[in-house]
């Protein structure tokens, strides 16, 4: 998956475990002198104590994947309570996200597969790997693990090749993505009401920038913040998100947002007069995604995007710098198809591939998959507490990985030492919640500023028909996920130009023909033949 192309901020979704015990069968060495030359009595009695307990047999896995947050050592007291509880030596090796997929890469190269090895998504390499054998199939186990069986169809069929499933997606709510958010205290004070159009948001930012709306005095705050490769891109909905395979081209073909002039046009007129009047910091085309974040929690812009689950220590960064901030999101602009409402998400990030080499191990095999139904299993806000023992023992156990007051588990924080004793710290497989409302995302905040604004975010999307299910999101194309990602950088550039003023509006069409020309109408093609294939539809809900 180009990081890019669908930008993912990671969640903070908590998972928890059912208890599973690791008692061990004894065994019993002495055969009453009853001997065996050729060990069938051994072999024997080990079958039988395999089979009373299946964690009799005590086995090495290993385990390699990336990691947005920071990466802990291997031989921390979390790994080491795994080992105890599943008898198995651990090694799991983890590397920051953004050096993932090129050390997968000179893994799968080297012939030096893991027997787990996690990636962020289907794509090229995925089904390139999938192809040549690299993962063992996983169809035929599903049923026998209940937390499996609770995955949609639609998404086993997103980590299938040619039928076969290879990957095990780990849950991802479809409601709730990163969508714009504003200062409302700050429309407040300059009496402007809620932008509904690229033009009023125009307004606004130059309003933001230009009206001293922190009141210190100074010419110091901007309208909005981005990063370089246009992050984020200014969505106001899923009539202008340039990733929804939304619109048609004259053809009736479904086409991504990327090209299509509804999309953009008006979107890259409100950058470009936005960037004229200086309403967005200069340097935003080489700006980091950390640093242009930096800009709107320290209080200096007023316009963004955010999600839920959020990011804790930013909001009390925001808290800090600006006590009486207030934020809310920005409702999509309604569209001149009359919709008005956000794309929802696939309902998975990241995926759990198991080596082809474990075809013939079939204790490792369940034994692994026995690990990712447990700690797959969901477990209400209102048991995450101390007395859940499957909770406490995951999450390291209370006053060790955690802290419990007031009725609230509290895992935020970076203190390294509870995050390390925490055996989800060290296997990454997320609960398989039954809906998005199950997560409760509104409950256990600390900070006020959060909590309030995850009770806006919730109520805006729960409005009926608000949510596009968009039909790209049932099938996976060979063709996007080899040629999109460079195609993808390339339209960027080209826009970039536009905003920056050194091209004019109508260099958008070059962009379009350069896209179509260089892969783009085979991946609309590929895609389209694909979604009618599976008889997919776009669905708002």
């Amino acid at each position: 998956m180009n990081k890019n192309w669908i930008r993912v901020q990671a969640a903070a979704c908590v998972a928890f475990v059912m208890l599973f015990s690791a008692a061990c069968s004894s065994k019993n060495n002495d055969n009453g002198g009853a001997s065996s030359t050729d060990g069938s009595t051994n072999v024997s009695a080990k079958t039988a104590d395999t089979a009373a307990d299946p964690l009799a047999k005590k086995l090495k896995i290993t385990a390699f994947e990336g990691l947005w947050g920071k990466v802990l050592p291997s031989d921390s007291p979390g790994v080491k309570a795994i080992d105890e509880k599943f008898n198995i030596d651990y090694k799991p090796e983890f590397v920051p996200m953004d050096q993932a997929q090129q050390k997968i890469a000179v893994l799968m190269a080297s012939g030096s597969q893991p027997d787990i090895l996690g990636l962020e998504g289907v794509d090229s390499n995925f089904i390139k790997w999938a192809k040549q054998g690299a993962f063992l199939p996983l169809n035929d186990y599903i049923d026998k693990y209940p937390q499996l069986q609770q995955i949609p169809k639609s998404i086993w069929d997103s980590v299938s090749v040619d039928g076969k499933i290879y990957g095990i997606p780990q849950y991802f709510h479809v409601k709730y993505m990163n969508s714009a958010v504003i200062r409302k205290d700050w429309l407040d004070k300059l009496g402007l009401p809620m932008p509904s159009n690229y033009d009023e948001l125009l307004q606004v930012s130059k309003a933001f920038t230009e009206k001293d709306p922190d009141g210190n005095g100074k010419a110091d705050t901007y309208g909005f913040s981005t990063s370089k490769g246009i992050d984020w891109n200014n969505r106001m909905g899923v009539y202008y998100d340039i990733g929804a395979w939304y619109h048609k081209n004259e053809q009736g073909q479904l086409i991504p947002g990327i090209i299509s002039d509804d999309a953009n046009l008006d979107r890259l007129k409100f950058m470009q007069d936005a960037y004229a009047a200086g309403t967005v910091p200069k340097d935003w085309p080489v700006m980091e995604y950390t640093d242009a974040r930096q800009v709107f929690w320290s209080g200096k812009a007023g316009i963004y995007y955010e999600g839920i689950p959020g990011t804790g220590s930013m909001w009390n960064l925001l808290s800090e710098n600006a006590p009486d901030a207030e934020v809310v999101p920005i409702p999509p602009f309604k569209a001149p198809d009359g919709s008005q409402g956000q794309p929802g998400m696939s309902g998975y990030y990241t995926m759990k591939t198991l080596s082809s080499k474990l075809a013939n191990d079939p204790d490792k095999i369940d034994r692994i998959l026995t690990m990712v139904n447990q700690f797959m299993t969901f477990t209400p806000f209102d048991q995450r507490n101390p007395q859940n023992e499957n909770y406490d023992w995951k999450q390291g156990g209370v006053d060790k990985g955690y802290t419990y007051a007031n009725g609230v588990a509290d895992l935020s924080g970076d203190n390294d030492a509870k995050v390390a004793a925490r055996p989800s710290t060290f296997f990454t497989v997320q609960e398989w919640a039954p809906s998005d409302e199950a997560l409760e995302l509104d409950k256990g905040l600390k900070n006020p500023k959060e909590a309030a604004y995850a009770k806006a975010v919730i109520e805006e999307w729960n409005k009926p028909n608000y949510v596009y299910i968009d039909p790209f999101s049932s099938i996976h194309s060979d063709v996007f996920n080899e040629k999109m990602g460079a195609l993808y950088d390339k339209v960027m550039d080209g826009e970039t130009k536009i905003i920056l003023g050194q091209e004019p509006l109508s260099y958008f069409d070059t962009i379009k023909a350069d896209f179509l020309k260089n892969g783009g109408q085979a991946i609309i093609d590929d895609v389209n033949k694909q979604i009618e294939a599976v008889g997919a539809t776009g669905t708002w809900k």
